[in-house]
């Protein structure tokens, strides 16, 4: 197979600077902050009053700055957001342009997997990053290990010049397919808060309370009362789990898991695959037992839906 870059256009991009960066973040996130470095990346949510994530993450540091990614259109929300808290604290949060390439622009992102890695890391003389979060860097480009079963690291540029050399060096293509990227996010259970699903969750029914996004160890942040406390107190009534699918998943499918007209679980992602089991992240009852309650596609009577394990579960 042809070795394949993955432009990952489909994030954006926050600058926040100021000596009293990591000290606000660490009141209105979920992560702990502290626990940034240069090697370190963190994933976490920024949720409202409510308990509800109003966008998910990925932190890191890049000298005395910091940069925050997030998905499409989530930016300028996120930047909306943290600059209602922001006024009495040393600190600037601005969008960065992913367009006009300069000093003061989004990294250029580019997606690697499975045998790909080896190759990319050696021309660029980094290491492979130990655990997932973990970053390795040099003046230009840092590669960040991503969560779950496949192999996956990002590349982010922060220089043209670097990605060009990277770019003729690289015996691939960059690829126009961005479906093996996200299957593999399916498949590690991995749900990034678009526009449309801002606010209409809790961390608990995204699994984010057991995928690591949220720190119970560190002290308050926005929403963190609600938060703990269907942690701590609450037994999950429902959570976002992993299956497979015997027949094509479309927008409109929904996944019937009972008799009654409201047993339908919402499809939150999904991958549609020729050579391979179709895979999709649903919103269902926590204990769901699929071979107590044939579960099917609602708009394909012969289908069959499997529960499969997420891999943040079996650690």
């Amino acid at each position: 197979m042809q070795n394949r870059l993955f432009p990952l256009v489909n994030y954006e991009f926050i600058k926040i600077s100021g000596t009293d960066s990591v000290s606000f973040l660490q009141g209105q996130l979920s992560c702990n902050t502290e626990l940034l470095s240069e090697q370190r990346s963190l994933t976490g949510a920024l949720c409202n009053l409510k308990g509800r994530v109003i966008a998910d993450f990925r932190l890191l540091q890049q000298g005395e700055h910091y940069l925050m990614q997030c998905a499409e259109g989530m930016a300028a929300e996120i930047v909306t957001t943290l600059n209602k808290y922001a006024v009495f604290s040393k600190v600037e949060i601005t969008a960065l342009p992913t367009t006009d390439k300069t000093a003061d622009s989004a990294p250029t992102v580019i997606g690697i997997m499975d045998n790909d890695v080896d190759a990319a890391l050696q021309i660029l003389e980094l290491e492979l990053p130990n655990n997932a979060n973990e970053v390795t860097a040099t003046d230009h480009c840092c590669a960040v290990r991503v969560f779950g079963p496949a192999r996956r690291i990002e590349l982010w540029f922060h220089s043209p010049s670097a990605l060009e050399s990277f770019s003729q060096g690289f015996a691939g293509q960059e690829s126009d397919d961005l479906l093996p990227w996200l299957r593999a996010d399916i498949e590690a259970g991995i749900i990034h808060v678009s526009p449309a699903l801002s606010t209409e969750y809790t961390p608990q029914l995204l699994n984010y309370d057991i995928a690591g996004l949220i720190d119970f160890k560190k002290g308050c942040y926005t929403g963190q009362e609600i938060v703990a406390r269907m942690f701590y107190r609450g037994t999950a009534k429902k959570r976002l789990h992993l299956a497979s699918c015997s027949h094509t998943i479309g927008s409109s499918s929904a996944v019937v898991y009972g008799d009654k007209e409201g047993d339908r679980g919402e499809i939150l992602a999904y991958s549609n695959s020729d050579s391979d089991e179709h895979k999709l992240l649903a919103i269902l009852p926590a204990e769901i037992d699929d071979s107590a309650q044939p579960l099917q596609l609602s708009d394909q009577a012969f289908s069959v839906i499997s529960i499969l394990a997420l891999p943040y579960c079996l650690e």
